[in-house]
């Protein structure tokens, strides 16, 4: 770029320049709605956790509830070592439990 196209630009960017003018709260404006852009973002956030954690416990209560104590055994203790309980006891209980 040559010098006097150089100056040239540099005198219409000045002039453009100098015919721009903000506003006195143009700063406090920014910052307002830059504040509430993220305290928007942040009640999303918390929301959609929020809606994970219930749908998640939800979930895990309705499996619970469907279940019937005799399908699922913990413990068999059938006496051979494999179920950890005496001989022939058949509760659904751990060893040791009141």
């Amino acid at each position: 770029m040559s010098g006097g196209t150089e100056e040239q630009l540099r005198s219409a960017l000045a002039g453009l320049a100098n015919t721009v003018h903000d506003a006195p709260d143009a700063y406090q404006r920014a910052q307002r709605q830059w504040r509430r852009r993220d305290m928007k973002r942040r009640a999303i956030t918390v929301a959609i956790v929020l809606a994970v954690v219930v749908v998640a416990c939800g979930i895990g209560i309705w499996a619970l509830s469907g279940a019937s104590p005799g399908q699922h055994v913990i413990f068999n203790g059938n006496g051979n070592g494999n179920g950890g309980g005496a001989a022939g006891d058949t509760s659904v209980y751990p060893p040791g439990a009141p």
